[in-house]
């Protein structure tokens, strides 16, 4: 049995000695090769894998996702930030603030040379809306009356229109009106005593009557029609 014990402890340190050789060619072979060195990593990741809290928490702050499979900095991120800083940069360069400058420079000019023709305009329809008050005031104010007048004439009376036009002419086949309080009873958009005064003041009658303390007005008949033109155009 002693005999075999020299024999015995060759073969362990031989044995040994193999395993060595062994995990050296393994590892030359790639067999032992980092995981940052590989193609997934590389393609997945910026930089070597985070270690520790505080490593996390900084590529955090820098603005950086992190690759929870390698637990490093995401690669899409980092160039994100890159492109970011970079697009920073460009953008306050002397050059570009500048060019920013002179755009807002131009943008005020143009906004000024807009107000003054907006203003221009302003005074050139208030001039044409005043000629036109005195030429319609100058003319005589034909009077409309509604159990006699064409629906479209009766349409025509400012604050009318002509759906209660359509109402009138359709209440007065029926029978006429004998009075304002007649029309306004029958026919219900001319309700108010602020609608009725309009119409009475525009040339509206009931049978050749104006509306009590209403009396045809062409002055004011035409400037009651810039009003109503007026909130026509802004959708009131």
């Amino acid at each position: 049995m002693r005999a075999h014990m020299p024999l015995f402890g060759e073969n362990v340190k031989r044995s040994a000695a193999h395993a060595a050789a062994t995990l050296s060619l393994l590892a030359a072979a790639g067999c032992m090769q980092r995981v940052e060195d590989t193609p997934a990593y590389q393609a997945a990741c910026h930089g070597p894998p985070l270690h520790g809290a505080a490593a996390f928490e900084q590529a955090q702050v820098d603005g950086y996702s992190i690759n929870r499979v390698y637990d490093c900095i995401d690669k899409a991120s980092y160039e994100a930030v890159v492109a970011q800083k970079a697009q920073n940069e460009a953008a306050n360069t002397p050059q570009a603030i500048a060019q920013r400058e002179a755009e807002w420079a131009q943008q005020k000019a143009d906004a000024a040379a807009q107000r003054e023709r907006d203003e221009w305009q302003r005074e050139r329809d208030a001039e044409r809306e005043a000629r036109e008050l005195e030429q319609a005031a100058s003319l005589p104010l034909p009077a409309v009356d509604v159990n006699r007048a064409s629906e479209s004439e009766i349409a025509a009376v400012v604050s009318i229109g002509a759906e209660s036009a359509h109402q009138i002419v359709a209440e007065r086949r029926s029978r006429p009106f004998d009075s304002w309080i007649d029309l306004t009873r029958r026919v219900a958009s001319l309700g108010t005593a602020q609608t009725v005064t309009n119409a009475s003041i525009c040339g509206l009658t009931v049978n050749g009557k104006s509306f009590a303390g209403a009396p045809p007005n062409a002055r004011m008949a035409a400037m009651l029609k810039q009003k109503y033109a007026a909130s026509s155009r802004d959708g009131r």
